[in-house]
């Protein structure tokens, strides 16, 4: 079976704005998805510690290993995900 993202702008904003008037968890989830292009098994082991400085600045850079392809990927955070980040841990 074959997975396709969803394309249309329309959806995709209609699809958040569900999430996120049901489980904030699963929004920022769906948001830093699409922010980042990772796939779901990469994002959900992510720890605040991982973004986040101990004084609860943001990091400059996000590192992760990917899980399917083993590869290093240095990710740099948009002010839009980082808002829904703040806000979902705070």
């Amino acid at each position: 079976m074959t997975v396709e993202p969803i394309k249309d702008k329309k959806k995709i904003g209609d699809f958040l704005t569900y999430l996120k008037g049901k489980n904030q968890r699963d929004y920022t989830l769906a948001k830093f998805q699409l922010n980042t292009g990772l796939r779901v098994s990469d994002v959900v082991p992510i720890k605040v510690s991982d973004i986040f400085t101990e004084k609860g600045n943001f990091k400059n850079y996000f590192v992760l290993s990917e899980k399917k392809t083993g590869k290093e990927k240095k990710i740099k955070l948009n002010d839009e995900l980082k808002k829904s980040l703040k806000e979902y841990v705070v």
